[in-house]
């Protein structure tokens, strides 16, 4: 083998690694695009949580529109490196830079989407309405338990009674037929 045999051996290993390193790419910034799906439902969910059970001012809303807008960014700049990618393979034209910036924007954009998501919750409150109604039902729960426990020392009360008349009743019945019982002589 001569030197133009080495020079394909060594070009083949150069573009296998090549195709390896943008396989890694695409999968990370696939994994990416991913919990970036997921992070816009869990953002759905807590702000109708959020809106319905707390306070928020408009900071809240403003870090939640960033956050959202972040993530569907994210998503379209890790589609578009992908592709860019595809287009690149296609034309036999391999190279680790013309996604790079793609990516790296797609990671930087999901960072911010987390952040601004978590700094969102700052901004938000337990509702006064809500603590009032709060304190209002545990005042009726202690009442409720006042009132259990008294209505519990009653009916202990009307137990004992019952089982006195019961003793009485039972003593009066056995005083009768102690009395009935004809003696015929024996003992």
């Amino acid at each position: 083998m001569g030197k133009t045999g080495k020079h394909k051996t060594r070009n083949l290993g150069l573009v296998e690694n090549k195709r390896f390193a943008i396989d890694i790419g695409v999968n990370l910034s696939g994994q990416l695009i991913n919990a970036s799906l997921s992070m816009l439902a869990i953002i759905g969910a807590l702000f109708i949580f959020i809106i319905d059970k707390r306070e928020t001012s408009t900071f809240f809303y403003v870090l939640m529109v960033v956050s959202f807008l972040s993530f569907i960014a994210s998503i379209f700049l890790g589609g578009k490196g992908i592709n860019k990618i595809r287009e690149k393979s296609f034309k036999d034209k391999l190279d680790l830079k013309c996604s790079k910036d793609f990516f790296n924007y797609q990671a930087i954009l999901c960072i911010i989407g987390i952040l601004t998501c978590l700094l969102s919750f700052i901004f938000t409150k337990k509702s006064e309405a809500d603590l009032n109604q709060i304190k209002v039902l545990n005042g009726n729960l202690e009442k409720i338990i006042e009132s259990n426990s008294s209505q519990k020392s009653e009916i202990k009360i009307l137990e004992n009674k019952i089982e006195s008349i019961e003793q009485k009743f039972d003593s009066i019945i056995e005083n009768k037929t102690k009395k009935t019982v004809p003696n015929n002589g024996y003992k």
